[in-house]
């Protein structure tokens, strides 16, 4: 099925220059970016840092006192 959406896309031009911001984007990775896309490069808010940061450390925690991130305590279902 995938095969027919592939028939439709055009093929590039002999003469085509690759964009360099492209380039840029892709990284060095020699995984391909359908399965891990590269970071964006670039700055982020000080709160998108904070968030992250704290997200983080409840996973840190939650997995150091033994919380079971999927189920909820275990102890509510003995």
């Amino acid at each position: 099925m995938e095969a027919d959406y592939y028939e439709h896309v055009p093929t590039a031009e002999a003469d085509a220059v690759v964009d360099p911001y492209w380039l840029e984007l892709r990284g060095n990775s020699a995984l391909p970016p359908t399965y891990l896309p590269p970071s964006m490069p670039g700055r982020h808010s000080r709160t998108a840092r904070v968030t992250a940061v704290v997200l983080i450390g409840v996973f840190v925690l939650a997995t150091t006192l033994g919380v079971c991130l999927t189920y909820g305590p275990q102890i509510l279902w003995r």
